[in-house]
């Protein structure tokens, strides 16, 4: 008996999480990317993937019901070859070899959601779909474009590559000799939670957001100006240019009172304007540091009380800008 499908709800291959660091500090990059320090607490990440999974699978099967829809890089339109979201929350667990103890929490997270939220949100398009774009210039214009799904497996020295709209996009590569990447294509890509159509036709892509506690008036404007949501709206302009809608948050709280929200992510038209030039610039520095600077722990630091001690409490690598190697040994110190 052919086993049921367990839905990939992980980061994408090149996402914002990664670039999206370095533009808010080089050195945290360092640590997190170079030194592959573990500085996000891990019970945060791991309950926050055990409730994208549970989310996938439930949208994906009210997917199957409408008539099919996208569930990763698969076309699906029979719910029987999906695992249940609470299946598949067990399943992952057993996968990843992590989150035994969230189990009960995130269960009970996801019943009481369920129970505020029954229906779908209009109709299915797809559930964590990757989207990969690349720098470079499409019909007379430079940007950040949509590679088609038929050529996400592209040779990154190509000189011309398919775009989503069957045009033809031209690279343009990272010009850094002698590092790894030089004359490759500069990309990112994105993973979209879920994507639906309403009513009128307009598609909307949704980010979940698994939190301790849910404040969309305090949170809104945060998620706005990060970068990973310009993405999110430079490739949904492409992927449907007549008719997408923007972007939503689902915020789900993980404790009582399991409080659920779905705020508009506002939009931020100047900055997605010149989104691409800000991502060009931003691996060329990332990449030169790479060539000069081979100590990791002597990055450039961001340096500012805001941005090292923000809303959220003190940056995890605090102490080792503090004290250098021997700052991770403190950072566990109370």
């Amino acid at each position: 008996m052919k086993s049921k499908m367990l839905i990939d709800a992980g980061r994408s291959r090149r996402g914002w999480s990664r670039i999206g660091t370095f533009f808010k500090c080089p050195q945290l990059f360092a640590y997190q990317n170079r030194l592959d320090l573990q500085l996000i607490p891990a019970s945060a990440l791991t309950r926050g993937s055990m409730g994208h999974v549970m989310q996938a699978h439930q949208h994906a099967i009210w997917g199957c019901e409408q008539g099919g829809c996208w569930a990763g890089d698969e076309y699906v339109t029979d719910a029987s070859v999906l695992l249940s979201p609470e299946e598949a929350v067990h399943e992952w667990v057993k996968v990843n070899g992590e989150g035994e103890e969230h189990i009960d929490r995130m269960l009970e997270t996801f019943r009481r959601y369920i129970a505020t939220y029954p229906e779908p949100p209009g109709t299915i398009v797809s559930v964590e779909y990757q989207i990969t774009a690349i720098l470079g210039t499409k019909g007379g214009a430079w940007g950040l474009w949509v590679v088609d799904p038929s050529e996400v497996n592209y040779d990154p020295h190509a000189t011309a590559i398919k775009a989503v709209d069957g045009s033809t996009i031209t690279p343009t590569p990272l010009n850094c000799p002698g590092h790894p990447n030089h004359g490759t294509a500069v990309e990112l890509t994105r993973r979209i939670d879920m994507a639906t159509k309403d009513r009128a036709g307009r598609v909307y892509i949704w980010d979940h957001k698994h939190q301790a506690r849910v404040e969309p008036g305090r949170s809104v404007d945060g998620y706005a100006v990060d970068g990973g949501f310009a993405a999110f709206r430079i490739m949904g302009k492409q992927l449907w240019p007549d008719n997408f809608g923007g972007v939503a948050l689902n915020l789900i709280q993980t404790t009582d009172p399991w409080r659920v929200a779905r705020p508009m992510v506002p939009a931020t038209p100047h900055r997605d304007s010149h989104f691409a030039e800000m991502l060009w610039r931003a691996e060329h520095e990332l990449a030169r540091l790479d060539m000069s600077t081979g100590n990791y722990w002597a990055w450039p630091k961001a340096q500012h009380e805001t941005t090292c001690v923000g809303r959220y409490g003190a940056c995890a690598a605090i102490k080792m800008c503090f004290y250098g190697e021997a700052g991770v040994e403190a950072k566990h110190r109370k």
